[in-house]
C-alpha cells in the first residue's frame, strides 16, 4: 500500500513535484506557506503544516531557505506537532550543511529520521519528473524513498550520511552558477568586440562546452528577457551557502568569491526576482551596454 505524503511548499518546483507523486498513487496531503494558485493534480490540499504531517509516513519539504524550513516544522501549527516516532522527513529544499545537520538532531530527539535530498533541475524537468536527487542519510531511509524519487526524478544518488546531500547540492549549484556568469562575462565581450551574442552562442553550441543548461537559457539570453525558472536571489543564497562550506574546510575558492560578488551586486541592482541568467544582463549594465 503506499505511503501517505505530507508535502509542503507549492511553488514552482514543489507543485509539479508534488503532483507527480500523487500521479503515481501516493495519497499527498499539501500545503503551501502562501497563497498561492498552483495545479496540484490529485493531492489533497490542506491548511497548515501540521495538516500535512497528519498521519503521514513521509514528510517532504520544498521551499525556499532554512528559515522556511525550521517555520515549517517548529512554527505556529508546524508540521512537528504531528510527527510521530519513526516518521521520515526529507527535506528536498536548499539550505547549509550546518544547518541541516542542526535540524536532523533536533527531529532525532523526537524520534524522527532526517533525511537531506535537495534535487537538480529546475522547472521543465520538475514537471517532467526527470530531476536528480542527492540525499543524505541512512540506507534504509534511502531505499525507502527510492519509490517516491523515481516518481520525480531520472536519477537519485546516495550521496552519504546527513548532510551530504546539501554538501554536494552546494557544489553542483556553486558550479552551475559561476558557468552562468562565465557565460555572461565571454557574452558580453563577444558583443563589445562586435561578435554578437548570437554568434557566440552558435559557436559554443558546436564545443564540448555546450550543456543542456546552456540550451534551455539560450532564448533568455537572446530576447534579453530572463523569467525565472531558478532566481537569482536563490542563486545569492546558494553561493553564499558555499562560502559557509568553504571556510568550515579551508578550501581555496577565488573564483567562487568573485561570482559570489557579481550575483550580489546584481541582486541590488534590481535583478533579484529574475532568472539567475540575468547575470548576464546585470553585466551589460556594468559595461555601459544598457
Amino acid at each position: 500500500m503506499p505511503f501517505t505524503i505530507g508535502w509542503i511548499g507549492l511553488g514552482k518546483m514543489g507543485a509539479p513535484m508534488a503532483r507527480n507523486i500523487a500521479a503515481a498513487g501516493y495519497r499527498v496531503q499539501a500545503f503551501n506557506r502562501s497563497p498561492r494558485e498552483s495545479d496540484i493534480g490529485a493531492c489533497t490540499r490542506v491548511s497548515s503544516p501540521a495538516q500535512a504531517a497528519a498521519g503521514a509516513d513521509i514528510l517532504i519539504l520544498m521551499v525556499s531557505d532554512e528559515s522556511a524550513v525550521r517555520n515549517s516544522l517548529f512554527g505556529q501549527d508546524g508540521a512537528a506537532s504531528e510527527l510521530t516516532p519513526g516518521t521520515l522527513v526529507v527535506n528536498m529544499s536548499t539550505i547549509g550543511v550546518s544547518e541541516t545537520k542542526q535540524l536532523a538532531l533536533e527531529l532525532a530527539n523526537r524520534g524522527v529520521e532526517w533525511m537531506d535530498a535537495p534535487v537538480s533541475g529546475t522547472v521543465k524537468p520538475a514537471e517532467d519528473g526527470t530531476l536528480v536527487v542527492m540525499a543524505g542519510g541512512s540506507e534504509a531511509a534511502f531505499n525507502k524513498m527510492q519509490p517516491v524519487f523515481a516518481c520525480v526524478s531520472r536519477r537519485a544518488l546516495h550521496i552519504g550520511e546527513v548532510g551530504a546531500g546539501s554538501a554536494m547540492k552546494l557544489c553542483i549549484n556553486a558550479f552551475l552558477g559561476m558557468m552562468m556568469a562565465a557565460a555572461g562575462e565571454c557574452m558580453i565581450t563577444a558583443e563589445k568586440i562586435g561578435l554578437g551574442r548570437d554568434t557566440f552562442l552558435e559557436v559554443l553550441e558546436d564545443t564540448t562546452m555546450w550543456s543542456p543548461t546552456l540550451a534551455a537559457k539560450r532564448p533568455q539570453w537572446l530576447n534579453d528577457e530572463y523569467p525565472a525558472a531558478f532566481s537569482l536571489k536563490h542563486m545569492v543564497k546558494d553561493l553564499g551557502l558555499m562560502l559557509q562550506q568553504v571556510a568550515m574546510v579551508s578550501a581555496p575558492a577565488p573564483a567562487l568569491f568573485a561570482t559570489y560578488a557579481s550575483y550580489l551586486t546584481a541582486q541590488a541592482a534590481g535583478f533579484a526576482e529574475d532568472d539567475m541568467a540575468a547575470i548576464t544582463a546585470y553585466l551589460n549594465r556594468v559595461g555601459g551596454n544598457a
